[in-house]
Parts: C-alpha cells; structure tokens; sequence
C-alpha cells in the first residue's frame, strides 16, 4: 500500500478512535462512534478493564516488584518485562524472562500470543495514561505551539530507556497485522497532546491538526531512533524545524499531508531494511 494511502487510514482512524467524554468528542460522525480511550487493545488473553499502573524506566522497575504496581498477573508480567527490553528486545524471550524472576513458568508468555506486539501495546497505552501526569501544570502560561512542542518532546521522552530497541519496536508495529494498533496509538497519541494543549475544534481542523501532528511525531520519533547528541539535542532541534516546516501546523492541510507522507514513507523504509515484507 503507497504511503499515502496509509496517512489517509491514519486519518481515518481519528475518526473512529476513542474520545472518553462529550468535550473532547470530535466533530461530525465521531459524537456517535466514541468510546473509552482508556482500555488496551491487544489479545483479550491478558487485557484488563482496570487501567495499568504507570512504567518506569527499565532501571526504577528492577527496584520494585512489579506485582505491587500491576492489578492482575498479565500486566504484572509485562510490566516486569520491560526491565528485560534492553537486553532482550520486544520478544517473547523479555515476557518468558519476567515470569521466571516472579516466580512463574517461562511458558506462560504463551499466555501473550502476539508476543512483543502484546509487550508493545501494554508499553504504549501505559505512556498514554502518563502523558497527563508528566505535563501536569507544566504547560501553563504557554501558547498553543509551545504546549504540543512540549507535549510531543515528553511523549517522545518515554522511549529514551527503549531507544537502542525501538527500531525493532517500529519494526513489529509495521508488520500486516499490527498495523491496526500501530495506527490506533498514533492516533490516541496525538489526539491526548492537542487535548491537554486545550484544543476545541469543532470544524475540519480538527482532523488536519491531528494529521499535521501525527506526520510530525513520526518523523521526529524515528529520527531519535538514530540521534547520539547528548539528551538528545539533536531530536529536539529536528523537531523544532518540523514546527518551522509546517508553520501553520493544525491548519495547512497540504503541508500536513506532505509531512506524514515523508513520515510514513520513513517508518516503511526502516520496515524494510529489518526484513519485513509490507
């Protein structure tokens, strides 16, 4: 599928996504399609109604079980897998090593059938329920571009612990069948950012900001997967020329789309360089 067919499904996908209340639902069809953005999407063999606790870092996690920050097993174990990330990648091999250290039989990652797709997915709906914590009072007193520059900036900070491994991340996001979760966070993502900025469309921007975001996030994020700067500098100048490129970001539907264009056909690029067939 071209990568411009894939931008216009992402868009798509903010359509049909979840809004949690009626301020925060989208204009046209979305009032009657919302539904509970806080829930995971991944197989129903581990998904839980209750919302995962937040993550820490691979190096925090290590100094507390994680059965005191996870409310059922499943999560508890993939919680305590991503301490395993950095050694082991996003693999059954990080799940099977977490039930071992709680105590539990190796062959219950049989228990996650899509394997690090499941690791993956509970690591990105756990991001987004920290997003607000992180932002919290850290936006005030600045105008709408600083707020989804800050925004954006601490979203892409979750993943500094995972950077060495998240090219694989993308990798396994690319894959046919997990697409659909793949554009399902981007989509939540970038909503959650132009939400906490107070964002109030009504019209058809609200879908062009959503799709000038989700081509900027994807840009920058896949070029920190390859920035050595120190705290990365580099990604932070980077994005801040995305801003300078889209100059009326939310509001120039062709610049927008040229964005995510290069964004996607990015990400497909990297796809393929691990040997992923599309």
């Amino acid at each position: 599928m071209a990568a411009i067919q894939r931008t216009l499904i992402a868009c798509q996908a903010f359509s049909l996504l979840s809004r949690p209340a009626t301020a925060r639902m989208a204009p046209l069809a979305l009032a009657k399609t919302a539904t509970t953005a806080r829930t995971f999407t991944a197989s129903a063999s581990w998904r839980s109604e209750d919302s995962a606790q937040p993550s820490q870092s691979p190096q925090d996690a290590q100094q507390q079980p994680a059965s005191s920050h996870a409310k059922t097993t499943p999560e508890a174990i993939l919680k305590k897998a991503l301490t395993f990330v950095p050694q082991h990648g996003w693999t059954t091999v990080s799940i099977a090593k977490a039930a071992e250290s709680m105590g539990y039989p190796t062959i219950i990652h049989g228990m996650f059938p899509k394997g690090g797709a499941d690791l993956i997915d509970y690591f990105l709906q756990d991001c987004l329920e920290r997003l607000p914590l992180e932002l919290e009072g850290r936006m005030d007193g600045l105008g709408t571009q600083e707020k989804i520059k800050l925004g954006t900036l601490t979203r892409l900070g979750m993943i500094a612990p995972y950077i060495d491994r998240w090219h694989e991340a993308l990798a396994i996001m690319g894959q046919p069948s997990n697409v659909p979760m793949s554009l399902n966070h981007l989509a939540k993502i970038v909503d959650e950012i132009w939400h906490l900025a107070g964002d109030k469309s009504a019209d058809m921007n609200w879908y062009t900001k959503r799709a000038s975001l989700a081509g900027v996030y994807t840009t920058t994020e896949l070029y920190m997967t390859t920035d050595k700067s120190p705290n990365y500098q580099a990604t932070q100048k980077f994005l801040d020329r995305r801003f300078e490129d889209a100059a009326t970001v939310g509001k120039a539907t062709n610049e927008a789309l040229q964005i995510a264009e290069f964004g996607a056909k990015s990400v497909l690029g990297l796809i393929t360089s691990k040997g992923f067939r599309m």
